[in-house]
C-alpha cells in the first residue's frame, strides 16, 4: 500500500512540473494532425480524378467514341441520379479538400513556404477545372464548419479565386523556408521539390484563366501572354504526376492495363482520325458525303503526322525495320459516340491484358505518368492570343514552338515494342509502342518540315491552326479542351447577342453548324451528333431541348440528395431543371 502512495505522489509530482499533460484521448496511430509534406503525395494522387471525368468529357469532346458513358456524354445528357462526370467534384471537395486547406495554413505557420505555396498552386489548378466544367458552385461556403447546406458562387467569382490563389502561390514562392524537409522530392510526385517549376505552372494555370475568359475582354489576351512568358520554358517543365505500377490499382494508371476502365468501350474517335490522317469529308447540300474538305488543317493523304502511331491504336503487326514505318504502313479505325469498338487504343479487338499488351502502351500505360499542362498547351495559349490581337507572324512563330512541343511530349511516352507471338509464329500483339525514338524523330522532322508547320505560309495561317493543333495536343488527357470548344460554341451558327440561341443555332431535332469553308469556323469538320450530315444525325436527348450541353451537373450524391434548396437559387437556369446542362457558363458568354 505504501509503494501505491508512493508511486501515485511521484506521478502527481511528475505530472505537476512538467509543462505537457498525457492526452488519454489522443490515438498516437491516428494522429489528428500530421506535417503537412505527409499530406502533399495523396493529395496530388487525387488528380487521378480527371481521368474519371474524361470517361464523361472525352466522348463529348470527340475524342473517344464508344459505347457505355461514350453513348450517354457523347449525346450531351447525363445519367440522372448517378455521380457520373462528378469526380472532379469529389475531388476538389473531399480527396484534396481539407487536405489542400492544411497544407497551406500548416505551411504558412510552420515557415514551410514552399509547401504552402504548393499547396495554393494546385488549389488553383484544381478549381481551375471543376469552376470551368460545372460552372457556378460553392467557393466560399466549401469548407466552413459545421453548415448544413453551402450557397452557390458564380462561376466568375470562382475565376477570381483560381487567379488570386496562384499569385499568393508565386508570392511564397518567393520566401525562405525555415524549415528544411529532406523528404520533399519523394512527397513531390509531380516536380519532385523543384520551386522553380513550381512556379512557372502557377503561371500556366493563370495563363489558362485568362485565356478561357478572353472573350469577356480583350485585356486578357495581353494576361494570357504576360502569364505564358513566365511558364514553362519548354517541355522539361511539363506538369505530370508519376505512377509507380506496382501492381495493385491505386498507384497506376487510370488508364492502363491493369485498371481496365476503358478496356473495349473506348477508342479514338472517327473525328479524331479524321484530323489526324487528313480525310475530313466533305458533305454536300442534303450531308451526304461528297469526298473531302480542301482546307484539311492537320495533315493531308499524302503526309505521315507521326503522332498518330503513338496516339491511336492499330491492329497492323510492326515492322521488324523501323525504316518501313511510313505513311500507310498503319491504318486508324475511330468510333462513334454510342458505336461498338473494333479496335481499342491498345491495338487490339479485346481488352487489354498483361499477357497481350504487357503494362500498355504510350498513355495508355500503367506507369505512364499523367500531364496536368505542358509547354506545348502553353504555347498554343499565347499563339491564340496573339492572333486574336492582330500579331499575325508573332503567332505563327509561337505555333511552330507549341508543335515541336507537342511533339516532345509524345515522344517522352514511348517504350519501345516487343512483339507477341502465337503458336504459330505470328505476330498478335505489341507490348509497347509500335515505333521508337529515333524513328519517330525522323517522321517528326518530315512533318514539321511540311506546309502544315514549319512551311506553312503566314498568308494562309489561321486560327484553325492554332485550336486544331492544340486539340490534338490535348488528346485525350485534358479537360480544358472543353473550354475551347464552348469558347467557340461548337461553331455553331450563332444569334444576334453572339451565342447559340433556339431556332438559329438549333432545333430540337437538328444543330446547325457553320460551313467548313466560313472562315470565322475553327474546327474543320466538327459536328455535334445532331447535325443532318452522314454519321450526325442522332437527336440529342429530350431534357436538352436541342441545345448542347455547357457544364457538368454537380455531384449527385453532394448537391442533389443535400443540397437542393441551394441548387434552386442559381440562375437563369435552376441547378434542378432537368435542362441545367444546356445553361451557358459565364466564360462562354460575350461582354461582362
Amino acid at each position: 500500500m505504501k509503494k501505491i502512495i508512493l508511486s501515485l505522489a511521484i506521478l502527481l509530482a511528475i505530472g505537476t512540473s512538467c509543462t505537457k499533460w498525457l492526452d488519454v484521448n489522443r490515438n498516437v496511430d491516428a494522429p489528428d494532425w500530421v506535417p503537412p509534406i505527409l499530406r502533399l503525395a495523396p493529395t496530388i494522387a487525387a488528380y487521378e480524378g480527371i481521368a474519371y471525368d474524361l470517361r464523361a468529357l472525352a466522348p463529348m469532346t470527340q475524342y473517344f467514341g464508344g459505347t457505355g458513358y461514350a453513348s450517354v456524354f457523347g449525346m450531351h445528357t447525363y445519367y440522372s441520379g448517378s455521380d457520373a462526370g462528378g469526380e472532379s467534384w469529389r475531388m476538389v471537395y473531399w480527396l484534396q479538400g481539407m487536405n489542400t486547406e492544411a497544407i497551406i495554413n500548416d505551411g504558412r505557420s510552420r515557415g514551410e513556404f514552399t509547401l504552402a505555396g504548393i499547396g495554393l498552386a494546385m488549389k488553383a489548378y484544381s478549381w481551375h477545372i471543376i469552376s470551368s466544367i460545372h460552372g457556378d458552385l460553392p467557393v466560399e461556403d466549401a469548407f466552413v464548419p459545421g453548415l448544413l447546406s453551402h450557397d452557390y458562387d458564380t462561376q466568375e467569382y470562382a475565376f477570381q479565386r483560381v487567379r488570386s490563389w496562384a499569385r499568393q502561390a508565386i508570392a511564397e514562392f518567393a520566401k525562405v523556408d525555415n524549415n528544411q524537409y529532406p523528404t520533399l522530392a519523394t512527397n513531390d510526385l509531380i516536380y519532385k521539390g523543384n520551386v522553380d517549376k513550381w512556379k512557372k505552372f502557377a503561371y500556366a494555370v493563370l495563363a489558362r484563366n485568362y485565356i478561357a475568359m478572353s472573350g469577356k475582354d480583350a485585356k486578357y489576351l495581353d494576361s494570357a501572354i504576360a502569364c505564358a512568358d513566365l511558364s514553362f520554358a519548354s517541355s522539361a517543365d511539363d506538369a505530370s504526376f508519376r505512377f509507380d505500377a506496382t501492381g495493385i490499382s491505386n498507384n497506376s494508371n487510370f488508364f492502363g492495363v491493369l485498371r481496365a476502365n476503358i478496356g473495349i468501350t473506348y477508342t479514338q474517335s472517327d473525328y479524331m482520325v479524321q484530323i489526324m490522317t487528313g480525310t475530313i469529308p466533305n458533305y454536300n447540300t442534303e450531308g451526304a458525303i461528297e469526298g473531302l474538305i480542301p482546307n484539311q488543317i492537320i495533315t493531308d493523304t499524302a503526309t505521315l503526322d507521326p503522332r498518330t502511331i503513338l496516339m491511336f491504336g492499330s491492329r497492323d503487326t510492326m515492322p521488324a525495320n523501323q525504316a518501313d514505318i511510313k505513311k500507310g504502313t498503319y491504318k486508324f479505325v475511330g468510333a462513334r459516340q454510342g458505336y461498338s469498338v473494333a479496335t481499342t487504343v491498345h491495338g487490339l479487338g479485346t481488352t487489354a491484358t498483361e499477357a497481350n499488351s504487357g503494362k500498355g502502351r504510350w498513355l495508355f500505360r500503367d506507369d505512364a505518368p499523367w500531364p496536368l499542362t505542358t509547354y506545348a498547351e502553353i504555347q498554343f495559349i499565347k499563339a491564340e492570343a496573339q492572333f486574336r490581337k492582330g500579331l499575325k507572324a508573332d503567332a505563327l512563330a509561337t505555333f511552330k514552338k507549341a508543335v515541336s512541343g507537342h511533339f516532345d511530349w509524345v515522344k517522352s511516352l514511348i517504350v519501345p515494342g516487343v512483339m507477341v507471338k502465337g503458336t504459330n509464329g505470328k505476330q498478335t500483339s505489341v507490348i509497347g509502342d509500335k515505333i521508337t525514338a529515333a524513328r519517330f524523330d525522323q517522321l517528326k522532322a518530315d512533318y514539321l518540315n511540311s506546309k502544315f508547320v514549319n512551311n506553312l505560309p503566314l498568308a494562309d495561317f489561321t486560327l484553325s491552326h492554332i485550336m486544331m493543333q492544340k486539340y490534338v495536343s490535348m488528346y485525350p488527357w485534358s479537360l480544358d479542351t472543353w473550354n475551347d470548344l464552348r469558347r467557340y460554341h461548337y461553331d455553331l451558327v450563332l444569334g444576334p447577342q453572339g451565342v447559340p440561341v433556339s431556332g438559329t443555332s438549333w432545333t430540337t431535332d437538328v444543330v446547325y453548324h457553320k460551313q467548313n469553308s466560313d472562315v470565322n469556323r475553327i474546327y474543320k469538320g466538327f459536328y455535334l451528333p445532331p447535325a443532318d450530315v452522314q454519321n450526325r444525325r442522332a437527336k440529342f436527348g429530350t431534357v436538352n431541348q436541342g441545345s448542347p450541353c455547357y457544364r457538368l451537373r454537380p455531384r449527385y450524391n453532394s448537391e442533389y440528395m443535400w443540397n437542393m434548396p441551394s441548387l434552386k437559387k442559381i440562375t437563369p437556369i435552376a441547378g434542378d431543371a432537368e435542362n441545367y446542362h444546356c445553361s451557358i457558363v459565364w466564360f462562354a458568354q460575350p461582354g461582362n
